[in-house]
């Protein structure tokens, strides 16, 4: 029944959660205006039954009832749990640290856009590939079946002067295509579908061996932009550095509570080696050698994270569209390039086959194949 529950709360607070960027601008107004929780989420929620907006009425319902509850009350993260992604988590726990909140939250909805930039960037590089490669696909099993058909067609005294070169080349794909296409296709929607489930999941050793690979490099971009994000709020606050990852290690997903773990322990072995803890892998070499240019003249590491948190974003943004333009390209182009490949194939083999079937050179081939065989 509960989790039933939270399947409808999670389809009803899609379209809240799409929008959540312009509800954290509006929690930023009211905190700059003094207006009351209870005061802005009642009228928000009229204003959003007067608009329709469903979602939103539903999820500032839910805060309320958290508000009105006692617990935790003025709790930004407590009051937004469940409402709002997992994602955001870290943020939020910085939100409540924050001295300045309005400050906090802009900041907050400025990494939301962020997210969805790049969110829109990969679905925008995946529309290529999602509809190239199926293309692809059924023009190689199609070209394929043609090929097979020449070959069942040929006699066995012909096949070799037929399937030489690029021709042989074609006939090898186009019976891998028949007889393991399907199961191949499987398996790499299979894999894909698994490499996204360890994205947030996967820890050890292994996991540090694949950082770089270009999904898990994303991904590791990614989270280290939101995790230097958080850490700049509540280093602001006049948090400690550790303090700081302690409490961003609270509501993080089990990957970077691993690598945060790695920090620490690094920290406590040498706490004066600030740039090495955060070089076991958290970030990427560009984000290390960026972090170790600003280190170079700042007062402290908590000073790097701070800049790299409110000033790199665009930088991240920019290596996840180069990243991902390499990958498409990567990935349609070979689809493309065999695609291709059998297209002329299913020109040349015809017109061999078509060359070798005149009886004069059938007469030369079969006296040239029994002279091989004697015993057939």
């Amino acid at each position: 029944m509960r989790s039933m529950r939270t399947f409808v709360d999670w389809f009803a607070l899609a379209d809240f959660r799409s929008e959540r960027a312009e509800f954290y601008r509006d929690f930023a107004e009211m905190y700059q205006r003094n207006e009351a929780l209870v005061n802005f989420l009642e009228g928000e929620i009229a204003n959003a039954n007067l608009t329709r907006q469903r979602s939103r009425a539903r999820a500032l319902r839910i805060v309320l009832d958290r508000h009105e509850g006692g617990e935790n009350a003025s709790r930004v993260s407590h009051l937004l749990e469940g409402v709002a992604p997992r994602s955001d988590a870290m943020l939020l726990t910085a939100v409540d640290r924050a001295v300045d909140k309005p400050l906090a939250l802009r900041a907050l909805a400025v990494a939301i856009d962020k997210q969805r930039q790049m969110l829109r960037l990969m679905l925008a590089c995946a529309a290529l590939p999602a509809v190239t490669i199926p293309i692809c696909y059924v023009l190689i099993a199609l070209l394929g079946k043609v090929i097979l058909v020449i070959d069942d067609a040929t006699p066995v005294y012909a096949q070799d002067a037929l399937w030489q070169g690029m021709n042989g080349w074609a006939r090898d794909i186009a019976v891998f295509a028949g007889s393991w296409g399907p199961q191949v296709t499987l398996a790499l929607a299979v894999g894909l579908g698994a490499v996204l489930w360890s994205l947030p999941r996967w820890r050890g050793a292994w996991r540090l061996r694949f950082e770089s690979w270009p999904v898990y490099g994303l991904y590791r971009d990614f989270q280290a932009g939101m995790l230097f994000c958080a850490m700049a709020m509540l280093l602001r606050t006049g948090e400690t550095l550790q303090g700081s990852i302690d409490d961003v290690a609270q509501r993080a997903s089990p990957w970077m509570r691993w690598h945060l773990g790695r920090v620490v322990d690094a920290l406590e072995e040498n706490p004066n080696g600030t740039l090495d803890a955060f070089r076991r892998g958290l970030l990427s070499p560009h984000l290390l050698s960026r972090a170790a240019t600003l280190h170079r003249s700042s007062a402290s590491f908590s000073d790097v994270l701070i800049q790299l948190g409110t000033s790199e974003g665009e930088r991240v943004l920019a290596r996840v569209k180069r990243a991902a333009v390499v990958a498409n390209f990567a990935l349609v182009g070979l689809f493309a390039s065999v695609a291709t490949f059998m297209g002329v194939a299913s020109m040349t083999v015809p017109g061999t086959f078509a060359s070798l079937m005149e009886p004069a050179n059938l007469m030369a081939l079969r006296a040239a194949y029994d002279a091989a065989h004697p015993l057939h």
